[in-house]
């Protein structure tokens, strides 16, 4: 089973996602579910192509923080939510994947930066648990 829940700090600037998953590809996947539905609402589109991210990083904590901030970079880029991940393989230093977007209709939160701040992946009753830190833009 998969969740995420957000927690948010408006006077500090930064909103806290807690994701729950079996495995670390659940979290990883999770994690991008919920980046998505904090950025925005998608539009009814169908999505788009699927693109192939690789992202590389020192440690497993540090890999997630990439990968959020890939995420981040993408939607703001490409003015699009990326919700639909296949993780292909992840080690405590890559992750491969396949992703696809479908257009924001309307931006809820202005994300500006994944930290590694608050940063926690442990183990929780149904697998593993992870904290992330977003920095965002004061409302």
């Amino acid at each position: 089973m998969t969740a995420h829940a957000f927690e948010q700090e408006p006077e500090s600037g930064e909103v806290r996602i807690h994701v729950e998953g079996e495995t670390l590809e659940d979290v990883f996947v999770e994690a991008a579910r919920a980046l998505s539905e904090l950025i925005g609402s998608p539009t009814e589109d169908p999505p788009g192509p699927w693109q192939h991210v690789i992202v590389d990083s020192v440690n497993r904590d540090a890999l997630l923080v990439a990968y959020l901030n890939d995420l981040v970079e993408r939607s703001e880029i490409d003015h699009l939510l990326y919700a639909e991940v296949l993780i292909e393989s992840i080690t405590p230093a890559e992750l491969r994947a396949q992703i696809r977007g479908v257009p924001i209709a309307q931006t809820h939160t202005h994300v500006k930066i994944a930290t590694m701040h608050g940063l926690r992946i442990g183990s929780g009753p149904g697998g593993l648990t992870a904290t992330v830190v977003l920095e965002v833009a004061k409302p």
